[in-house]
């Protein structure tokens, strides 16, 4: 059986070698330096429990369980019970960038807030026949293995956003893809940029018009989203790289100068960046 430390942390030489691979995982050490995969997780718990924090917020993960991971994110493991054991389907970064409907999924955003969610009795046995259908194909040396696997997490992703859609009722709302469009604009571009009007001319679109159509699909403003990512980095990088001064992260995100940084982000946490580092 295969364990964490033969997964996520597996060379990315490796990961993207296998293209689609399916792991069971049991033993997972509490760490307290984050795994920031460049993969594509699918992950189902079927016994024990995790306490994990996902961008600086804390999830308890339990036995039917699931989770949907995207690439760039910082996971810590806190605490694991001793009978832990879940299953990981990991998607290289470059079969992920191929598959334009997971990348752009209908529910991106609702796994961005809250990356996992509870299965039925029913869900969890069909999300077990889909993972071995998938592991039974990686494991074949055919000529388009690739090809099938990528169909096959096609068809799980699409089968688990509607077992997690099936709760709520989902608003039909203008120009869908939008959100998720815009999601990957401020990824790259929230260290140069903050302005609303910015991400709406990207899109040529009014910046009224974007941010209301926004709301719709995501229950936040852009604004929210804009500031969101901003703050989420910046954490990371208060936390995890403790040598960078406060002016060389007010420079990283094109802050005017360090006291702009520190009031934008006091006025969203409650506390200064110095404040919020002393407390890690």
């Amino acid at each position: 059986m295969e364990n964490i430390q033969n997964t996520l942390l597996l060379d990315n030489d490796k990961i993207t070698e296998m293209g689609v691979s399916v792991f069971e995982v049991s033993d997972l050490p509490a760490r307290k330096i984050p795994i920031v995969s460049p993969h594509y997780i699918i992950s189902v718990c079927h016994s024990g429990s995790i306490d994990v924090e996902y961008e600086s917020s804390s999830f308890q993960y339990f036995p039917h369980d699931m989770a949907i991971v995207y690439p760039n994110h910082a996971l810590i493991a806190h605490r694991v019970s001793p009978d832990y054991r879940a299953t990981l389907v990991v998607v290289s970064a470059d079969i992920y960038a191929r598959m334009g409907r997971i990348n752009f999924s209908d529910t991106r955003f609702s796994y961005e807030v809250q990356p996992h969610f509870h299965l039925t009795e029913s869900q969890y046995e069909d999300v077990l026949s889909f993972i071995d259908a998938i592991r039974r194909t990686a494991s074949l040396n055919m000529k388009n293995r690739i090809e099938i696997l990528m169909t096959s997490i096609d068809i799980l992703s699409q089968a688990v956003d509607f077992f997690r859609n099936t709760s709520s009722i989902t608003a039909t709302v203008p120009n869908k893809s939008l959100s998720y469009r815009f999601y990957n604009a401020v990824f790259e571009n929230c260290h140069q940029q903050r302005n609303v009007q910015f991400y709406a001319q990207l899109f040529h679109l009014t910046p009224k018009y974007f941010s209301k159509v926004i709301q719709l699909q995501t229950g936040h403003t852009a604004g929210y989203w804009i500031q969101h990512f901003v703050v989420l980095r910046s954490k990371h990088i208060l936390t995890y790289e403790p040598d960078i001064s406060i002016q060389s992260i007010a420079d990283r995100f094109n802050f005017p100068d360090q006291a702009s940084f520190c009031r934008y982000f006091k006025r969203v946490t409650g506390m200064s960046p110095s404040q919020y580092r002393a407390g890690q």
